[in-house]
């Protein structure tokens, strides 16, 4: 094999891991989980803990998109007490946070199957 075939073969190798990259990463950009809020309404924070800044309420049963998740400090809502916090786009408005998991309604007791780790 020629130096010129080696050389295109690592470029075609190279490019199609790039390819690959994008295609994941796109993917993994892309996810949310649709999810309402709780009964008793939650709070948009800056960060996953109520002694991060206030940005907003959502109201009760309020439609969002949970775009990631983290853990955070534990509280108690509607739904129980967790440490886990959903970075939430609220649907309509655009606005955007961290809230309680225990104040939302993810139809998952815990983390949701697919939905990035919040960074």
């Amino acid at each position: 094999m020629t130096r010129t075939k080696k050389a295109l073969g690592r470029v075609a190798a190279i490019g199609a891991a790039l390819l690959a990259l994008t295609v994941t990463t796109g993917t993994a950009q892309a996810s949310w989980h649709s999810a309402t809020v709780g009964g008793h309404g939650a709070n948009l924070r800056t960060c996953a803990g109520s002694g991060c800044g206030y940005t907003g309420n959502l109201s009760a049963w309020t439609r969002v998109r949970v775009v990631c998740q983290t853990l955070g400090e534990r509280v108690t809502g509607y739904y129980g007490a967790s440490a886990l916090w959903d970075y939430v786009v609220w649907e309509g408005t655009g606005r955007e946070g961290f809230a309680a998991d225990a104040n939302i309604n993810t139809g998952y007791s815990s983390w949701i199957p697919g939905i990035d780790v919040c960074r």
